[in-house]
């Protein structure tokens, strides 16, 4: 299921960043942060364009990151998790642009049609956001998974298989 690598602790941190900043943007950006701006969305409106700014720039940090490592000098291990961190990023952000559009165009449907104002909640949180907040959940989980698994110089076997650097990293 997992193949050990023997890995520095320093390697082990560096491998974990990755992790780490996809999870700030999940947890504290998502959840945190979207849930305070909601409290003061009656005297700030604009102010819930703030998760979305940070959203974007974290996604981008990662992205560019990810491919920063891939030619950087820094070890396979470490290089195999920014691309893990990439992937899951890049997963966040078709999920977020298609929990963006659902929500847009039951927004949009609702207006055309002169739905009160409890069937449009409760059709953007039932069709738009609860899927969202269910996959935001299997990421967070995921990201978790693999800050373990960064900390103790493990990755799964099909992804050290895939990849055709993997022999020369020193395993176990």
């Amino acid at each position: 299921m997992h193949q050990q690598f023997s890995v520095s602790l320093e390697e082990s941190t560096r491998a974990k960043w990755p992790h780490e900043i996809f999870l700030i943007n999940l947890v504290f950006n998502h959840i945190l942060v979207f849930a305070s701006t909601l409290g003061v969305f009656s005297t700030f409106p604009y102010f819930v364009l703030v998760v979305p700014v940070t959203s974007f720039c974290i996604i981008g940090y990662i992205e560019f990151k990810s491919r920063q490592a891939s030619v950087a000098s820094d070890t396979w291990f470490v290089r195999v998790h920014w691309r893990i961190a990439a992937k899951r990023n890049r997963t966040f952000m078709k999920l977020l642009t298609a929990t963006l559009t659902i929500c847009g165009s039951a927004l949009l449907l609702s207006k055309m049609m002169g739905w009160a104002k409890i069937p449009t909640i409760a059709l953007i949180g039932g069709v738009g956001l609860l899927p969202f907040m269910v996959a935001l959940l299997v990421l967070i989980v995921m990201g978790n998974d693999s800050m373990y698994q960064a900390r103790h110089g493990t990755l799964p076997k099909r992804l050290v298989e895939q990849d055709p650097e993997a022999h020369s990293a020193p395993a176990h």
